[in-house]
């Protein structure tokens, strides 16, 4: 008997490990790790799955299925890809499956559930087709849609996925947008003159003669025979239209008289940056000390902490080290919070290097992003921009890592498993291609601020604003003084209202942030006390003024606003507590001849309002700007005088281990989009508690003393970053066998620990989402301690948990390194 081989197979599935297929000897001399394969899993699904090992031991407890179908000649995945998902698995509690499917774009995973659809009529078909292929065709000509477990119905299962791969590549057949978004090839049409139109002169003038009672069509022939004389390159269409006018049927009459040819050519969706490329600025003395430093650090292998103030100039140094690292032929990944929220920063970076930068941006379709994945592959690019997900590209020879505005919360993944961290992984990442990392930020997160304090990381300074310019002057607003003296309208105290004027009188542009979207966060009745709360969760119905809605932000309920109270039918509603809408509406009131314009979740949905938005304001169309974090975050504007904070107040007393920090990070952060340029900004903060200690510190940018205070209440209650933390989340739908599974995991776990380093169960703030009841357990992992042996103990007790059938129902979630 020949030698048999079987590979371990990685499916997107929540479920340990790999699974293993036979390869059939056809097979075995094509199949590479990390290729794509379709496999049988249990009686009926289909799924595509990456080849993790290929080996000779064959399972002795069950019995093996064979592969179906390799749908790649080489492989998707690279093997250090492979090693990183293995760590990330392992870090995060998660499966293999899981990391899997986070980290692959959706077009290049077929599936059982994937949906496909006919294009064009059975009668246009001019390739050639297999039987099978036939057999497919007709039946989505009479059913329209099918799924790929119907299809499998149809033809062999072991075919199913090959003639739809075959059918998709002809251009038959396309997977449905609708269902499931998958990657077509974008196609443009171009058109190209007949050749011997251009070498035959006989025929040439017999041609223009032809046309003599048509002249629009004459000279659109002359102007393509000049158009393609004086550049090689193909002419699309409808650029060609946007240049000369006209219509899409001059080019059919022209095709139709046999002088033009008309065609389909397959183009990237990724655009090509068409200004001039523009050099670096020369770096002023305190930049390039800095520079300097960052390379000592990086040639002693040590990772660095850039930590400058707002407007200091970072952006330039990445550029040189970018250049560096070109220079040695690597690639960079320059990772950013929120690709959408940095459109200044990638503007930038594409300046200065063109087409060598690839952009993975949330707005992008799957369409686009398998045409990144493809390109970063092929070592297209030497730079590649992009959110946390930009880790799971497949890069080939990555030299250096930054990550901007390294302390921002959303490079944690919290809405689905893995819950990884994006900094943190980008060290792993860095770690297996021996590539440097600098982590930039003006207010560093304190676990980087730690680590660097500690000589984990290098740190480097930039403790002035590359104009020279002074910081923004920060001044704080008693509220309690203003609303007894009656120095207050609305919600706008007269102090900030008197430099919002002055600062109008300037030509200056005003910036107020309000960390609440709509307009009230609570609508209650004046006669009996009532809100309206969410029907699926814990929460009161935020009121939405524009819609006229009551909205929760939780699970996406909406319904009318009511005009009485629907416990007392009393008409005396009121709204308590300010959002962005009510400022918005406020400073309308107050300043009726101004332009304002408002930058939140809700205000952004229509497809290109931010950009548009932002336009706006730097063309200096917009006088007020009123926003959430949206206007807080690495925005790069010349004209604003002034930023105004509403309140200051809900953020300080979040219930949250990490709210002084972060109320330090955002506070800080906001007041730097002010004077940016050539004058002293200004910046007014409303608060009821003025001698908070943290805000006093904002006032002086004392970023030292702030961490020095928060890291020493860390460590003397055990909060990172001195010990590391393990988030245990149980959600059900009954309440009373959520709290019984919650309280026999502690049981289970409670020998092991000592009381301070094991917490809960616990509800959270918000005991109920989405019609879930929710408990939280919180374990603390002291220094001396071994991560995996914790880790070890949870997996056995939610083990020990699903012995019992009971409670297999309620949902456990496992968040290392919780936010």
């Amino acid at each position: 008997m020949a030698d048999q081989f079987f590979a371990e197979i990685i499916l997107p599935l929540a479920l340990p490990g790999t699974f293993t297929y036979e390869i059939s000897p056809a097979d075995l001399p094509y199949l590479k790790i990390g290729q794509r394969v379709s496999v049988p899993f249990g009686t009926n699904k289909l799924y595509t799955g990456i080849v993790y090992s290929i080996h000779q031991n064959k399972p002795e407890l069950f019995k093996t299925k064979e592969i179906d179908t390799i749908l790649d000649s080489e492989p998707l995945v690279t093997q250090i890809q492979i090693k990183f998902w293995e760590w990330m698995a392992d870090y995060y509690m998660s499966s293999l499956g899981e990391v899997y499917r986070n980290a692959f774009p959706t077009a290049l995973k077929w599936e059982s559930e994937t949906f496909v659809k006919f294009i064009g009529t059975i009668n246009k078909i001019e390739e050639k087709l297999s039987e099978e292929e036939w057999m497919v065709v007709n039946a989505l000509d009479k059913k329209g849609i099918l799924a790929v477990s119907e299809v499998a119905k149809i033809v062999e299962r072991k075919f199913a996925i090959k003639v739809i791969k075959s059918l998709w590549e002809k251009g038959i057949l396309q997977l449905d947008e609708v269902l499931k978004e998958k990657y077509t090839p974008k196609v443009e049409l171009f058109v190209k003159v007949i050749p011997d139109l251009k070498t035959n002169e006989k025929l040439f003038n017999q041609s223009i003669d032809k046309l003599k009672n048509a002249p629009k069509q004459r000279e659109t022939l002359l102007q393509l025979i000049v158009e393609e004389a004086q550049n090689p390159k193909p002419i699309k269409i409808s650029a060609y239209l946007k240049k000369y006018g006209g219509n899409h049927s001059l080019f059919r009459s022209l095709e139709e008289k046999g002088l033009v040819e008309i065609y389909n050519l397959e183009i990237s969706r990724i655009q090509k940056v068409e200004q001039d490329i523009i050099d670096s600025e020369q770096l002023n003395l305190e930049q390039n000390q800095a520079l300097r430093s960052i390379e000592e650090f990086f040639q002693n292998d040590k990772s660095v902490l850039l930590h400058g103030v707002t407007s200091s100039g970072k952006t330039e140094i990445y550029i040189k080290l970018i250049e560096q690292f070109i220079e040695e032929d690597k690639t960079t990944l320059f990772l950013l919070p929120e690709i959408s929220l940095s459109s200044q920063m990638v503007q930038r970076i594409r300046k200065h290097f063109g087409d060598k930068v690839g952009i993975y941006h949330s707005k992008f379709n799957q369409n686009e992003r398998v045409e990144l994945w493809e390109k970063t592959l092929n070592d297209d690019y030497k730079i590649v921009l992009g959110p946390r997900s930009a880790l799971f590209l497949p890069f080939q020879n990555l030299g250096l890592v930054i990550v901007d505005e390294e302390h921002e919360t959303v490079y944690k993944q919290t809405d689905f498993k893995p819950f990884f961290h994006a900094r943190d992984m980008a060290l792993v990442l860095a770690n297996f291609f021996k590539a440097k990392v600098i982590l930039g930020s003006a207010t560093p997160s304190l676990e980087s601020y730690h680590n660097a304090q500690t000589g984990k990381y290098g740190y480097v300074e930039l403790t002035k604003r590359f104009t020279e310019v002074k910081m923004p002057k920060i001044e704080l607003v008693d509220l309690r003084t203003a609303m007894r003296t009656k120095e207050i309208t609305g919600d706008i105290s007269h102090s900030l209202r008197d430099a919002m004027e002055e600062t109008i009188r300037e030509k200056k542009q005003v910036l107020i942030f309000q960390n609440r979207r709509g307009f009230a966060p609570v609508m209650e009745c004046l006669s009996c006390g009532h809100s309206p709360f969410c029907p699926n969760c814990d929460v009161p119905l935020t009121f939405h003024k524009f819609s006229n809605s009551l909205r929760c932000h939780y699970c996406g309920h909406s319904q009318a606003r009511p005009y009485k109270c629907s416990n007392c039918q009393s008409q005396e509603l009121t709204t308590k507590g300010i959002g962005t809408e009510q400022i918005e509406v406020q400073l309308q009131w107050l300043f009726p001849k101004l332009k304002i314009a408002r930058m939140d979740i809700d205000a952004m949905r229509r497809k290109n309002a931010y950009e548009k938005t932002l336009e706006a304001f730097e063309e200096q169309e917009i006088d007020i700007l009123v926003g959430t974090q949206m206007i807080a975050k690495g925005l790069d504007f010349s004209n604003v005088g002034l930023v105004g904070v509403i309140r200051a107040d809900s953020m300080l007393n979040f219930p949250d281990f990490r709210a002084h920090e972060k109320a330090f990070q955002l506070l800080t952060q906001v007041a730097g989009r002010a004077g940016r340029r050539n004058e002293q900004g200004k910046v007014l903060i409303q608060t009821f508690n003025p001698d908070h200690e943290v805000l006093q510190n904002v006032t002086r940018y004392d970023y030292e003393k702030t961490a020095r205070d928060i890291l020493y209440e860390r460590k003397s209650f055990y909060y990172p970053p001195y010990l590391r933390l393990i988030r245990i989340t149980f959600r059900h739908a009954k309440k009373d066998r959520l709290d019984k599974v919650s309280e026999e995991f502690v049981k289970l776990l409670k020998p092991q620990f000592d009381e301070k380093y094991l917490l809960g169960p616990e509800e959270p703030s918000i005991g109920r989402i989405r019609n879930l009841f929710i408990k939280n357990v919180l374990i603390k992992i002291p220094e001396n301690a071994s991560p995996q042996k914790v880790k070890n103990l949870i997996s056995k007790a939610i083990e020990s948990l699903h012995t019992v059938k009971a409670f297999r129902s309620v949902r456990i979630e496992i968040d290392v390194d919780p936010q």
